[in-house]
């Protein structure tokens, strides 16, 4: 087993990668228990029962108890509370990308964090801590309860809570449901030490005034429930079977490419994994035309192009290839939603829902791309030329279109409806990931001008979708 690294260790950081964050902006999400879900039929669903009144025996131990334990608080307990003072998601967020970043580099031997692979685990992360957030809100709003801080002048205010009520803890929610989630994804870790972070988020919560033990409790059976649910989709999502298929024979199919020679390619089944909300295959507005046959002069213009670029590549085209190659493609993206979250404060049902939205967005659109890729079987530029000069080894599967491009035209669409403002600055991120692919030679230039078309189809797919999802 893996020993899980901690995830708030890697949370400073978050501090430096933007150009200012601020505090999570005070809005209680009055409305959040309504927004439509993805996996619970809603936010109600769930609803546990009422919880003990503030005047009741049980509600009057809990707060002794609170007391207790905060009078002899030690220093551990104390940066718990610190930890878990803030967003209920963010450090499962980066816990994860913390794991995908160790299995990345595993590739090709060890297919735990492949492209697609990738997409979907922070699919099925972030809509069961979103899930899990939209039915705690429900039933906050529901029963209304004072946190203990507000209810007993004895208790200690160690952690804001806004206002918002206690009852059910979307700390202990989210934990619940993520510990669930990311145990399932990373079997081979210490998969203790996820459900001791989850633990350890429901007591910094009682510890710090902000939520009663029957809080915890109801938050951790609903993020419980949430990831039963998440956990039976992925069970049946297509991803565990076996590819029985064969590499086509023809000159310009796919074949296995330096330095690795892989033979297997990554994922070939990949373009019938279930979906989120589009569906992709023949005769559908997924499926894309054939690429260039390789006697047209595109397809001589193109190739060409990269045979130039293998004798004059410029350094910042290098830089910018070496960039978008050094983690998943997704998980630049994942990144760019943290940061963006932490820059403008979004609240913690705002913050879960851009995360969900995103990380579907570049699932399915992953999942376009292979149906088109293991259709069309095409081979890669190296492979129609022995002497091109990439920057990096070629990735092992077909070339067409590009899931750089894909994946980051679709995400551009979800950032753009979400943050106006910046929907240029993301858009010109998703081309530069497209043309990434080019300058390193890795991809002709129709597989990336291919590929930002489906991105932006799939992309506003998503967009359609959360105009109808209730939130405000």
């Amino acid at each position: 087993m893996r020993r899980v690294r901690v995830a708030w260790l890697t949370l400073p950081l978050l501090a430096v990668c933007t150009d200012a964050t601020t505090a999570p902006r005070v809005d209680r999400e009055e409305s959040a228990g309504s927004w439509k879900t993805w996996v619970i039929a809603s936010g109600s669903a769930l609803r546990p029962g009422a919880p003990p009144s503030d005047e009741s025996a049980d509600a009057r131990a809990d707060r002794d108890g609170i007391v207790a334990a905060q009078n002899a608080r030690s220093a551990a307990m104390d940066a718990a509370i610190a930890r878990w003072s803030s967003s209920p998601t963010a450090p499962w967020h980066a816990l994860a990308l913390d794991r995908m970043e160790v299995y990345w580099v595993l590739l090709p031997d060890v297919r735990v964090a492949t492209p697609a692979r990738s997409a979907r685990a922070m699919a099925l992360l972030n809509v069961a801590m979103y899930d899990a957030l939209v039915a705690a809100w429900d039933a906050k709003y529901t029963y209304k309860r004072k946190a203990p801080a507000d209810a007993d002048a004895r208790v200690q205010r160690l952690i804001a809570t806004h206002g918002v009520p206690s009852y059910p803890s979307e700390h202990a929610a989210a934990a619940a449901a993520a510990a669930a989630v990311l145990s399932y994804l990373f079997p081979a870790e210490d998969t203790a030490g996820f459900h001791a972070l989850e633990r350890e988020a429901g007591d910094a919560r009682v510890a710090g005034g902000a939520a009663y033990r029957s809080d915890v409790d109801a938050g951790y059976e609903i993020g419980r429930r949430v990831a039963a649910q998440v956990l039976a989709r992925a069970a049946a999502d297509g991803s565990g079977a076996s590819w029985t298929g064969q590499v086509p024979a023809g000159e310009t199919s796919w074949q296995p490419t330096p330095n690795k020679f892989v033979q297997t390619p990554f994922d070939p089944t990949a373009g019938s994994w279930r979906t989120w909300l589009i569906t992709p295959g023949a005769g559908t507005d997924f499926r894309l035309g054939p690429p260039p046959a390789v006697s047209s002069a595109e397809f001589r213009s193109n190739l060409s192009e990269l045979r130039s670029l293998s004798t004059t590549r410029s350094v910042q085209q290098t830089n910018i290839a070496r960039y978008w190659a050094t983690d998943a493609p997704s998980a630049k993206w994942e990144m760019f939603m943290r940061d963006e979250v932490a820059r403008r404060g979004l609240p913690p049902v705002h913050a879960a829902r851009a995360h969900a939205l995103a990380s579907v967005a570049m699932y399915d659109a992953f999942v376009a791309c292979w149906d088109n890729k293991f259709h069309y079987w095409l081979y890669r530029p190296i492979s129609a030329d022995a002497k091109l000069n990439t920057v990096f080894p070629t990735p092992p599967f077909p070339s067409y279109p590009s899931g750089h491009s894909t994946i980051s035209a679709a995400a551009a669409e979800v950032f753009a409806e979400l943050f106006p403002d910046s929907a240029a600055a993301y858009r010109d991120k998703a081309r530069e990931a497209s043309l990434s692919r080019v300058y390193a030679a890795v991809h002709y230039r129709f597989d990336v001008d291919s590929g930002d078309v489906l991105g932006e189809r799939v992309g506003q797919a998503v967009v359609n979708y959360m105009r109808n999802d209730g939130a405000k």
